[in-house]
């Protein structure tokens, strides 16, 4: 009975994080990648965001991919836009540490960073 009852809580947990709502639009920041993951801080905030792919597709590793290929050194930021959809604020990631997860579904623009990114664009909402 127990475990019927664990059971049952088990998938009440997991339906609830799966009907989050999720805000879509275009996003603007750094990234980074290395050994703790993938991370996003979006431009205007001291945020954190976890990156993933949405169900079925790779276009977050096809950012890692593109951004391997720029950087020098480990965790070096590159700038990005991109598609996609974040969660709502809660606790994502490897012990909670990030504010929200982040779907990529199609990268617009990645780069090394400059001093003038993020002051001269605003985020679009989609």
């Amino acid at each position: 009975m127990l475990s019927f009852l664990a059971l049952i809580v088990l998938i009440g947990v997991s339906l609830t994080a799966i009907g989050r709502s999720l805000e879509s639009g275009t996003w603007e920041g750094f990234f980074t990648s290395g050994r703790a993951g993938r991370i996003f801080r979006p431009c205007g905030t001291r945020a954190s965001w976890w990156v993933q792919n949405p169900a079925f597709e790779d276009t977050a590793d096809e950012l890692e991919r593109r951004y391997e290929a720029i950087v020098t050194r480990p965790y070096e930021q590159v700038y990005v836009r991109f598609r996609g959809e974040a969660s709502r604020k809660g606790q994502y990631g490897p012990l909670g540490s990030y504010q929200r997860v982040v779907y990529v579904q199609e990268i617009l623009e990645i780069r090394e960073s400059r001093e003038d990114d993020c002051n001269t664009r605003t985020r679009e909402r989609g």
